[in-house]
Protein backbone atom coordinates (compact mmCIF):
# COMPACT_ATOMS: atom_id res chain seq x y z
CA UNK A 1 0.00 0.00 0.00
CA UNK A 2 1.55 3.29 -1.07
CA UNK A 3 1.21 6.17 1.34
CA UNK A 4 -0.18 8.40 -1.42
CA UNK A 5 -3.11 5.98 -1.84
CA UNK A 6 -3.78 6.17 1.86
CA UNK A 7 -3.68 9.96 1.73
CA UNK A 8 -6.25 10.00 -1.03
CA UNK A 9 -8.56 7.73 0.92
CA UNK A 10 -10.31 10.63 2.60
CA UNK A 11 -8.33 13.62 1.45
CA UNK A 12 -7.48 14.75 4.97
CA UNK A 13 -4.59 12.58 6.25
CA UNK A 14 -0.92 13.14 5.42
CA UNK A 15 1.06 9.94 5.91
CA UNK A 16 4.35 10.54 7.71
CA UNK A 17 5.88 7.09 8.05
CA UNK A 18 5.23 3.41 8.71
CA UNK A 19 4.96 2.51 12.38
CA UNK A 20 4.98 -1.24 11.89
CA UNK A 21 3.51 -4.17 10.08
CA UNK A 22 2.37 -7.66 10.93
CA UNK A 23 0.93 -10.68 9.21
CA UNK A 24 -2.48 -9.09 8.68
CA UNK A 25 -2.06 -5.31 8.83
CA UNK A 26 0.23 -2.31 8.44
CA UNK A 27 0.11 0.75 10.70
CA UNK A 28 1.01 4.23 9.46
CA UNK A 29 1.61 7.44 11.37
CA UNK A 30 -0.46 10.22 9.79
CA UNK A 31 -1.36 13.83 10.47
CA UNK A 32 -4.87 15.14 10.24
CA UNK A 33 -4.42 18.22 8.07
CA UNK A 34 -7.14 20.47 9.45
CA UNK A 35 -6.91 19.42 13.12
CA UNK A 36 -3.07 19.22 13.02
CA UNK A 37 -2.99 16.15 15.26
CA UNK A 38 -1.28 12.81 14.75
CA UNK A 39 -3.24 9.63 14.22
CA UNK A 40 -2.36 6.00 13.62
CA UNK A 41 -4.02 4.41 10.59
CA UNK A 42 -4.17 0.63 10.51
CA UNK A 43 -4.68 -0.90 7.05
CA UNK A 44 -6.22 -4.41 6.91
CA UNK A 45 -6.54 -6.12 3.52
CA UNK A 46 -10.02 -7.53 2.99
CA UNK A 47 -8.50 -10.82 1.93
CA UNK A 48 -6.93 -11.17 5.40
CA UNK A 49 -8.12 -14.13 7.42
CA UNK A 50 -7.95 -11.97 10.54
CA UNK A 51 -10.14 -9.14 9.26
CA UNK A 52 -13.22 -10.12 11.26
CA UNK A 53 -11.29 -10.18 14.55
CA UNK A 54 -9.69 -6.81 13.84
CA UNK A 55 -12.99 -5.20 12.87
CA UNK A 56 -14.70 -6.67 15.93
CA UNK A 57 -11.99 -5.14 18.14
CA UNK A 58 -12.29 -1.79 16.38
CA UNK A 59 -16.07 -1.61 16.78
CA UNK A 60 -15.74 -2.47 20.46
CA UNK A 61 -13.12 0.23 21.09
CA UNK A 62 -15.05 2.82 19.09
CA UNK A 63 -17.85 2.64 21.66
CA UNK A 64 -15.53 3.05 24.66
CA UNK A 65 -14.43 6.29 26.31
CA UNK A 66 -11.74 5.85 28.97
CA UNK A 67 -8.30 7.46 29.35
CA UNK A 68 -6.70 4.04 29.69
CA UNK A 69 -8.22 2.61 26.48
CA UNK A 70 -7.07 3.75 22.99
CA UNK A 71 -9.67 5.59 20.96
CA UNK A 72 -10.90 4.57 17.52
CA UNK A 73 -11.98 7.68 15.64
CA UNK A 74 -13.22 6.17 12.40
CA UNK A 75 -13.51 2.99 10.33
CA UNK A 76 -13.36 3.39 6.53
CA UNK A 77 -13.00 1.04 3.60
CA UNK A 78 -12.42 0.80 -0.14
CA UNK A 79 -12.67 -2.25 -2.43
CA UNK A 80 -9.37 -3.68 -1.16
CA UNK A 81 -8.86 -2.60 2.47
CA UNK A 82 -10.31 -1.52 5.78
CA UNK A 83 -8.79 1.59 7.38
CA UNK A 84 -8.93 2.09 11.13
CA UNK A 85 -8.16 5.66 12.25
CA UNK A 86 -6.85 5.30 15.79
CA UNK A 87 -5.36 7.27 18.64
CA UNK A 88 -1.58 7.53 18.29
CA UNK A 89 -0.05 6.42 21.58
CA UNK A 90 3.36 7.87 22.39
CA UNK A 91 4.91 5.43 24.80
CA UNK A 92 6.37 1.96 25.20
CA UNK A 93 4.98 -1.32 26.42
CA UNK A 94 5.44 -2.25 30.06
CA UNK A 95 7.53 -5.16 28.81
CA UNK A 96 9.88 -2.77 26.95
CA UNK A 97 9.88 -0.29 29.83
CA UNK A 98 11.13 -2.90 32.29
CA UNK A 99 13.99 -3.90 29.97
CA UNK A 100 15.79 -0.66 30.83
CA UNK A 101 14.38 -0.21 34.35
CA UNK A 102 16.10 -2.66 36.70
CA UNK A 103 13.94 -1.34 39.55
CA UNK A 104 10.62 0.48 39.87
CA UNK A 105 9.38 2.46 42.83
CA UNK A 106 6.59 1.30 45.08
CA UNK A 107 4.71 4.41 43.93
CA UNK A 108 4.97 3.28 40.28
CA UNK A 109 3.89 -0.25 41.24
CA UNK A 110 0.80 0.92 43.12
CA UNK A 111 -0.16 3.59 40.61
CA UNK A 112 0.14 1.12 37.74
CA UNK A 113 -1.99 -1.46 39.59
CA UNK A 114 -4.66 1.07 40.57
CA UNK A 115 -4.89 2.47 37.03
CA UNK A 116 -5.14 -1.05 35.64
CA UNK A 117 -7.95 -1.82 38.08
CA UNK A 118 -9.74 1.35 37.00
CA UNK A 119 -9.63 0.23 33.36
CA UNK A 120 -11.05 -3.18 34.26
CA UNK A 121 -13.75 -1.62 36.44
CA UNK A 122 -14.83 0.30 33.35
CA UNK A 123 -14.80 -2.84 31.19
CA UNK A 124 -16.72 -4.93 33.69
CA UNK A 125 -19.41 -2.24 34.08
CA UNK A 126 -19.67 -1.56 30.34
CA UNK A 127 -23.16 -1.45 28.84
CA UNK A 128 -25.13 -3.16 27.49
CA UNK A 129 -22.90 -6.08 28.52
CA UNK A 130 -19.78 -6.36 30.68
CA UNK A 131 -16.56 -7.03 28.75
CA UNK A 132 -13.90 -9.59 29.70
CA UNK A 133 -10.43 -8.69 28.44
CA UNK A 134 -8.92 -12.23 28.61
CA UNK A 135 -5.40 -11.45 27.34
CA UNK A 136 -3.55 -9.35 29.94
CA UNK A 137 0.26 -9.30 29.75
CA UNK A 138 3.04 -6.66 29.96
CA UNK A 139 3.24 -6.34 26.17
CA UNK A 140 -0.38 -5.15 26.10
CA UNK A 141 0.14 -2.33 28.63
CA UNK A 142 1.59 0.93 27.26
CA UNK A 143 3.32 3.35 29.64
CA UNK A 144 2.53 6.92 28.53
CA UNK A 145 3.95 9.28 31.14
CA UNK A 146 1.54 9.29 34.10
CA UNK A 147 -1.01 7.13 32.29
CA UNK A 148 -1.01 3.47 31.32
CA UNK A 149 -3.12 2.28 28.39
CA UNK A 150 -4.45 -1.20 27.66
CA UNK A 151 -4.22 -2.29 24.02
CA UNK A 152 -5.08 -5.33 21.89
CA UNK A 153 -8.71 -6.22 22.56
CA UNK A 154 -8.67 -8.92 19.88
CA UNK A 155 -9.99 -11.73 22.07
CA UNK A 156 -12.16 -9.70 24.44
CA UNK A 157 -15.74 -10.85 24.82
CA UNK A 158 -19.04 -9.75 26.32
CA UNK A 159 -20.99 -11.44 29.08
CA UNK A 160 -24.59 -11.55 27.88
CA UNK A 161 -27.78 -12.96 29.32
CA UNK A 162 -26.95 -16.16 27.44
CA UNK A 163 -23.61 -16.56 29.19
CA UNK A 164 -20.19 -15.43 28.05
CA UNK A 165 -18.77 -15.71 24.57
CA UNK A 166 -15.26 -16.60 25.69
CA UNK A 167 -12.51 -17.61 23.30
CA UNK A 168 -9.86 -20.16 24.13
CA UNK A 169 -6.86 -17.97 23.45
CA UNK A 170 -4.75 -15.81 25.72
CA UNK A 171 -1.43 -16.66 27.33
CA UNK A 172 -0.53 -19.32 29.84
CA UNK A 173 1.54 -17.04 32.10
CA UNK A 174 -1.25 -14.61 32.97
CA UNK A 175 -4.55 -16.37 32.16
CA UNK A 176 -6.83 -17.95 34.76
CA UNK A 177 -6.92 -21.77 34.92
CA UNK A 178 -10.58 -21.86 33.87
CA UNK A 179 -9.78 -19.79 30.79
CA UNK A 180 -6.98 -22.10 29.67
CA UNK A 181 -9.24 -25.13 30.23
CA UNK A 182 -11.99 -23.60 28.07
CA UNK A 183 -14.47 -23.49 30.94
CA UNK A 184 -17.12 -20.82 31.39
CA UNK A 185 -15.68 -17.87 33.24
CA UNK A 186 -16.60 -14.57 34.87
CA UNK A 187 -14.96 -11.29 35.84
CA UNK A 188 -12.83 -13.21 38.34
CA UNK A 189 -10.79 -14.54 35.39
CA UNK A 190 -9.63 -10.97 34.70
CA UNK A 191 -8.99 -10.50 38.43
CA UNK A 192 -6.66 -13.52 38.28
CA UNK A 193 -4.77 -11.90 35.38
CA UNK A 194 -4.40 -8.61 37.27
CA UNK A 195 -3.03 -10.57 40.22
CA UNK A 196 -0.50 -12.31 37.98
CA UNK A 197 0.52 -8.95 36.54
CA UNK A 198 1.06 -7.65 40.10
CA UNK A 199 3.12 -10.75 40.86
CA UNK A 200 5.21 -10.06 37.75
CA UNK A 201 5.78 -6.41 38.72
CA UNK A 202 6.72 -7.12 42.33
CA UNK A 203 9.99 -8.65 41.16
CA UNK A 204 11.04 -5.17 39.97
CA UNK A 205 9.95 -3.16 43.03
CA UNK A 206 12.93 -1.58 44.80
CA UNK A 207 11.65 -2.57 48.23
CA UNK A 208 10.10 -5.69 49.72
CA UNK A 209 6.32 -5.72 49.53
CA UNK A 210 4.45 -5.97 52.81
CA UNK A 211 2.66 -9.14 53.85
CA UNK A 212 -0.62 -7.38 53.15
CA UNK A 213 0.38 -6.82 49.53
CA UNK A 214 1.48 -10.44 49.26
CA UNK A 215 -1.90 -11.52 50.60
CA UNK A 216 -3.69 -9.37 48.00
CA UNK A 217 -1.74 -11.06 45.20
CA UNK A 218 -2.37 -14.53 46.62
CA UNK A 219 -6.11 -13.91 46.93
CA UNK A 220 -6.37 -12.47 43.41
CA UNK A 221 -4.54 -15.47 41.92
CA UNK A 222 -6.28 -18.23 43.86
CA UNK A 223 -6.93 -21.21 41.51
CA UNK A 224 -10.50 -21.35 42.82
CA UNK A 225 -12.52 -18.46 41.29
CA UNK A 226 -14.84 -18.42 44.32
CA UNK A 227 -11.92 -17.58 46.63
CA UNK A 228 -10.68 -14.58 44.64
CA UNK A 229 -11.88 -11.01 45.06
CA UNK A 230 -15.50 -10.82 43.96
CA UNK A 231 -15.02 -7.62 41.93
CA UNK A 232 -12.14 -5.49 40.66
CA UNK A 233 -13.51 -2.68 42.88
CA UNK A 234 -12.75 -4.88 45.92
CA UNK A 235 -9.22 -5.57 44.65
CA UNK A 236 -8.59 -1.89 43.91
CA UNK A 237 -9.82 -0.82 47.34
CA UNK A 238 -7.40 -3.20 49.06
CA UNK A 239 -4.47 -1.91 46.99
CA UNK A 240 -5.39 1.69 47.84
CA UNK A 241 -5.69 0.89 51.56
CA UNK A 242 -2.19 -0.61 51.65
CA UNK A 243 -0.75 2.26 49.67
CA UNK A 244 -2.29 4.75 52.10
CA UNK A 245 -0.47 3.03 54.96
CA UNK A 246 2.97 3.20 53.35
CA UNK A 247 2.75 6.58 51.60
CA UNK A 248 5.31 9.09 52.74
CA UNK A 249 3.95 12.08 54.69
CA UNK A 250 3.23 15.25 52.73
CA UNK A 251 3.94 18.80 53.84
CA UNK A 252 0.39 19.83 53.00
CA UNK A 253 -1.77 17.60 55.20
CA UNK A 254 -5.12 19.38 55.26
CA UNK A 255 -6.82 21.41 52.53
CA UNK A 256 -10.13 23.10 53.31
CA UNK A 257 -12.50 23.82 50.42
CA UNK A 258 -15.23 26.38 51.08
CA UNK A 259 -17.67 28.19 48.82
CA UNK A 260 -18.48 31.91 48.84
CA UNK A 261 -22.18 30.92 48.72
CA UNK A 262 -24.17 27.64 48.49
CA UNK A 263 -24.05 26.01 45.06
CA UNK A 264 -20.86 27.65 43.78
CA UNK A 265 -19.04 24.32 43.26
CA UNK A 266 -17.08 23.64 46.46
CA UNK A 267 -18.05 19.96 46.64
CA UNK A 268 -17.33 19.43 42.93
CA UNK A 269 -13.82 20.86 43.31
CA UNK A 270 -13.16 18.92 46.53
CA UNK A 271 -14.07 15.62 44.84
CA UNK A 272 -11.92 16.52 41.81
CA UNK A 273 -8.93 17.21 44.04
CA UNK A 274 -9.26 13.92 45.95
CA UNK A 275 -9.60 11.92 42.72
CA UNK A 276 -6.54 13.53 41.11
CA UNK A 277 -4.33 13.12 44.19
CA UNK A 278 -5.18 9.43 44.55
CA UNK A 279 -4.64 8.82 40.83
CA UNK A 280 -1.10 10.15 41.29
CA UNK A 281 -0.51 7.90 44.29
CA UNK A 282 -0.74 10.80 46.75
CA UNK A 283 -3.02 9.40 49.45
CA UNK A 284 -6.07 11.63 49.90
CA UNK A 285 -9.48 11.30 51.52
CA UNK A 286 -12.57 13.48 51.38
CA UNK A 287 -14.25 14.63 54.60
CA UNK A 288 -17.70 16.20 54.47
CA UNK A 289 -17.66 19.04 57.01
CA UNK A 290 -21.01 20.59 56.08
CA UNK A 291 -24.66 19.62 56.65
CA UNK A 292 -25.67 19.38 52.97
CA UNK A 293 -25.43 15.55 52.72
CA UNK A 294 -24.11 15.77 49.15
CA UNK A 295 -22.05 12.59 49.43
CA UNK A 296 -24.95 10.44 50.60
CA UNK A 297 -27.18 12.01 47.95
CA UNK A 298 -24.60 11.01 45.32
CA UNK A 299 -24.50 7.50 46.78
CA UNK A 300 -28.28 7.22 46.54
CA UNK A 301 -28.47 8.09 42.83
CA UNK A 302 -25.21 6.61 41.52
CA UNK A 303 -25.02 3.01 40.28
CA UNK A 304 -21.24 2.93 40.66
CA UNK A 305 -20.50 4.48 44.05
CA UNK A 306 -20.11 2.01 46.89
CA UNK A 307 -20.14 2.21 50.67
CA UNK A 308 -18.38 -0.01 53.17
CA UNK A 309 -18.32 0.56 56.92
CA UNK A 310 -19.12 4.23 56.47
CA UNK A 311 -16.52 4.75 53.75
CA UNK A 312 -17.79 5.86 50.30
CA UNK A 313 -15.66 5.15 47.22
CA UNK A 314 -15.70 5.21 43.42
CA UNK A 315 -12.74 4.93 41.05
CA UNK A 316 -9.96 7.07 42.64
CA UNK A 317 -12.27 8.83 45.06
CA UNK A 318 -12.77 7.87 48.68
CA UNK A 319 -14.21 9.70 51.65
CA UNK A 320 -16.57 9.97 54.60
CA UNK A 321 -20.00 11.64 54.66
CA UNK A 322 -20.82 13.85 57.63
CA UNK A 323 -22.45 11.64 60.23
CA UNK A 324 -24.43 12.85 63.22
CA UNK A 325 -23.04 13.00 66.75
CA UNK A 326 -24.31 9.48 67.44
CA UNK A 327 -22.06 7.91 64.80
CA UNK A 328 -18.32 7.56 65.40
CA UNK A 329 -15.99 6.58 62.57
CA UNK A 330 -12.51 5.34 63.49
CA UNK A 331 -10.14 7.51 61.50
CA UNK A 332 -6.42 6.65 61.48
CA UNK A 333 -5.75 8.10 58.03
CA UNK A 334 -2.41 9.91 57.73
CA UNK A 335 -2.53 11.19 54.14
CA UNK A 336 -3.92 14.43 52.68
CA UNK A 337 -7.33 15.34 54.06
CA UNK A 338 -9.63 17.38 51.82
CA UNK A 339 -12.22 19.06 54.05
CA UNK A 340 -15.43 20.14 52.29
CA UNK A 341 -17.00 22.94 54.35
CA UNK A 342 -19.70 23.75 51.78
CA UNK A 343 -20.42 27.45 52.33
CA UNK A 344 -19.48 27.42 56.04
CA UNK A 345 -16.67 30.00 55.87
CA UNK A 346 -16.28 30.62 59.61
CA UNK A 347 -15.84 26.88 60.20
CA UNK A 348 -13.23 26.62 57.43
CA UNK A 349 -11.28 29.62 58.70
CA UNK A 350 -11.42 28.22 62.23
CA UNK A 351 -10.05 24.83 61.15
CA UNK A 352 -6.41 23.76 61.31
CA UNK A 353 -6.17 23.38 57.50
CA UNK A 354 -2.81 24.23 55.93
CA UNK A 355 -4.52 25.74 52.87
CA UNK A 356 -8.01 27.16 52.39
CA UNK A 357 -9.47 27.19 48.89
CA UNK A 358 -12.16 29.87 48.65
CA UNK A 359 -14.47 29.11 45.71
CA UNK A 360 -16.00 32.01 43.78
CA UNK A 361 -18.41 31.81 40.87
CA UNK A 362 -17.23 33.25 37.57
CA UNK A 363 -20.75 34.43 36.74
CA UNK A 364 -20.91 38.24 36.92
CA UNK A 365 -24.35 38.04 38.61
CA UNK A 366 -22.62 36.29 41.58
CA UNK A 367 -19.73 38.74 41.86
CA UNK A 368 -21.19 40.57 44.87
CA UNK A 369 -21.88 37.25 46.67
CA UNK A 370 -18.30 36.12 46.07
CA UNK A 371 -16.85 39.35 47.48
CA UNK A 372 -19.23 39.75 50.42
CA UNK A 373 -16.90 38.08 52.95
CA UNK A 374 -13.67 39.70 51.80
CA UNK A 375 -12.78 41.12 55.22
CA UNK A 376 -12.83 37.67 56.84
CA UNK A 377 -10.43 36.31 54.21
CA UNK A 378 -7.88 39.08 54.68
CA UNK A 379 -7.23 37.96 58.27
CA UNK A 380 -6.17 34.54 56.92
CA UNK A 381 -4.47 35.64 53.70
CA UNK A 382 -1.38 33.45 54.33
CA UNK A 383 -3.55 30.33 53.99
CA UNK A 384 -6.24 31.40 51.53
CA UNK A 385 -6.22 30.82 47.75
CA UNK A 386 -9.14 31.93 45.59
CA UNK A 387 -10.62 29.65 42.92
CA UNK A 388 -12.64 31.27 40.13
CA UNK A 389 -15.07 28.52 39.17
CA UNK A 390 -16.54 28.51 35.64
CA UNK A 391 -15.06 31.93 34.94
CA UNK A 392 -12.77 33.65 32.50
CA UNK A 393 -9.50 35.52 32.85
CA UNK A 394 -11.23 38.92 33.08
CA UNK A 395 -13.34 37.84 36.06
CA UNK A 396 -10.30 36.17 37.66
CA UNK A 397 -8.32 39.43 37.38
CA UNK A 398 -11.18 41.27 39.04
CA UNK A 399 -11.13 38.83 41.95
CA UNK A 400 -7.35 39.16 42.27
CA UNK A 401 -7.68 42.94 42.49
CA UNK A 402 -10.58 42.72 44.94
CA UNK A 403 -8.99 40.22 47.35
CA UNK A 404 -5.27 40.93 46.85
CA UNK A 405 -4.86 37.15 46.90
CA UNK A 406 -3.76 34.52 44.32
CA UNK A 407 -6.65 33.57 42.03
CA UNK A 408 -6.78 30.39 39.95
CA UNK A 409 -9.13 29.15 37.26
CA UNK A 410 -11.32 26.06 37.32
CA UNK A 411 -12.88 25.51 33.88
CA UNK A 412 -16.07 23.60 33.14
CA UNK A 413 -15.95 19.88 33.93
CA UNK A 414 -19.08 17.76 34.02
CA UNK A 415 -17.62 14.79 35.91
CA UNK A 416 -15.66 15.54 39.12
CA UNK A 417 -14.34 11.95 39.18
CA UNK A 418 -12.67 12.25 35.76
CA UNK A 419 -8.90 12.40 35.32
CA UNK A 420 -7.28 14.81 32.85
CA UNK A 421 -3.58 15.43 32.13
CA UNK A 422 -3.88 19.11 33.01
CA UNK A 423 -5.39 18.27 36.36
CA UNK A 424 -2.59 15.81 37.15
CA UNK A 425 0.13 18.23 36.11
CA UNK A 426 -1.16 21.04 38.29
CA UNK A 427 -1.78 18.82 41.32
CA UNK A 428 1.82 17.61 41.08
CA UNK A 429 2.94 21.23 41.02
CA UNK A 430 0.85 21.86 44.12
CA UNK A 431 2.58 19.10 46.07
CA UNK A 432 6.10 19.79 44.78
CA UNK A 433 6.00 23.42 45.92
CA UNK A 434 5.69 22.72 49.65
CA UNK A 435 2.07 23.75 49.85
CA UNK A 436 2.29 26.71 47.43
CA UNK A 437 0.05 26.68 44.39
CA UNK A 438 1.86 27.64 41.22
CA UNK A 439 -1.43 27.41 39.35
CA UNK A 440 -4.63 25.47 39.75
CA UNK A 441 -7.21 23.65 37.67
CA UNK A 442 -7.63 24.88 34.10
CA UNK A 443 -9.36 21.68 33.19
CA UNK A 444 -10.14 20.20 29.79
CA UNK A 445 -12.89 17.63 29.59
CA UNK A 446 -11.05 15.38 27.17
CA UNK A 447 -7.57 13.99 26.94
CA UNK A 448 -5.38 15.23 24.07
CA UNK A 449 -5.38 11.92 22.25
CA UNK A 450 -2.38 10.46 20.78
CA UNK A 451 -1.55 5.40 19.09
CA UNK A 452 0.90 2.75 18.81
CA UNK A 453 0.13 -0.58 17.25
Amino acid sequence: MKSSNLFLLSGKYEVLRTLGSGSFSTVYLARHQSLEVERAIKVIPKESSDQLSVLSEARLLKSMKHPGIPMIYDIEEDPDNYYLVEEYIKGESLEEYLLHQPFISLNFFCTCCMQLCDIFIYLHSFLPYPVLYQDLKPAHIIVCGNQIKLIDFGISCSITSLGNNFKQFGNAAFSAPEHLLGKSESVTADIFSIGKLMEYLKGYVDTRLSRSFQHIIQKATDPDPDLRFETVEDLSLEIQKQFYKISQPHLCKKIAVVGSFPGCGATHIAISLVSALNYLGKSALYYEENPDNNLRNLLAVSKNMCEREGYVYYRFFGGFPKYGPGVRIKDTFDGIKILDFGAELSAALGSDADTILYICSGGPWHYADSCARKESLVLHKDRVKVICNLGNSRIAHQFAKEFSLPVYMFSYEKDPFSITPRKLELVEQLLSQKGRFLSFFALKRRFPHSHKQ
